[in-house]
């Protein structure tokens, strides 16, 4: 995977900066929470099994395993992420580590749960075939990923406005397909390469509350950063027409009373060692 090194360092860079990481706390992760239930659900987290949170960021997800009474480990490479996990969840314990090498042995974990982390590594067959080999034979593994702009009104969105109005001069490093396990086949075809069986996908309902309709621009700029790199690299005069073609269609389809409420549908993958 060495042609996604740019990739891997704008993630890493991105994910490191403590602000960032704040950013994603404060206005991204209210749609990321909202999946966790059906992903431990997915896996029937409950007390005593040994659970690994791959791609753990600020620590949400591994909140919610040791509240159902899972012993909990937490892995993620950024250590702005890590610091939000250790101080919100003193009962887990957090790894700074890399996905794509798992520092645990073989058949050490009863479950494996990832909550819209693994869209972030470069090599993903090879984080999931370490997900397969760290989990016991007949473990349970889920992941969460986002929904692409087909099934996704907010990826639609943002990728329609920056298509029609960004500059053709600014884009995001090359890197894997980040909605690819949003698909189906794709996800049977490179978990069952990786080890998995009884592969199956479902969608989870997920939305943004905002407070206005300039709010979504402002989690795609403040909140990630591959979307935020290319908005941040725009002409003023292209970001501006992305933040109002953003905006009005915000406006348009998706008011409710004063707020306004749109989708980030994302697709639940469930899987057995």
């Amino acid at each position: 995977m060495g042609e996604f090194k740019a990739f891997r360092d704008l993630e890493r860079a991105g994910w490191s900066d403590p602000q960032r990481a704040s950013r994603y706390v404060g206005l991204f992760a209210s749609a990321s929470n909202q999946a966790i239930d059906r992903l431990l659900d997915a896996v029937n987290a409950e007390p005593q099994l040994k659970a690994l949170d791959l791609c753990c960021g600020h620590g949400n997800v591994s909140e919610a395993l040791i509240k159902r009474g899972c012993d909990v480990i937490g892995v993620d490479f950024s250590p702005a992420m890590l610091a939000f996990a250790d101080a919100r969840v003193p009962k887990a314990e957090f790894i700074r580590g890399d996905a794509q090498e798992l520092p645990f042995d073989d058949d050490e974990f009863d479950i494996v749960v990832s909550n819209l982390g693994v869209c972030h590594i470069p090599d993903q067959p090879r984080a999931l075939s370490e997900a397969r080999r760290v989990l016991r034979r007949g473990g349970r593994f889920a992941m969460t990923v986002w929904c692409g702009p087909d099934v996704s009104p907010s990826f639609e969105i943002v990728y329609g406005a920056i298509k029609a109005h960004g500059s053709p001069d600014v884009s995001a490093p090359t890197g894997p397909d980040f909605h690819q396990f949003a698909r189906r086949e794709t996800s049977e075809k490179i978990l069952r390469a990786a080890g998995f069986q009884n592969v199956d996908l479902t969608i989870v309902d997920c939305v943004w509350d905002l407070a206005s309709p300039e709010g979504l621009s402002e989690i795609y700029e403040e909140a990630t950063v591959r979307a935020a790199m290319v908005l941040a690299g725009q002409p003023p005069a292209n970001l501006f027409a992305i933040r109002r073609a953003m905006a009005e269609a915000v406006q348009k389809r998706f008011a409710c009373g004063d707020r306004w409420r749109v989708p980030v549908p994302a697709a639940l993958v469930r899987a057995t060692a």
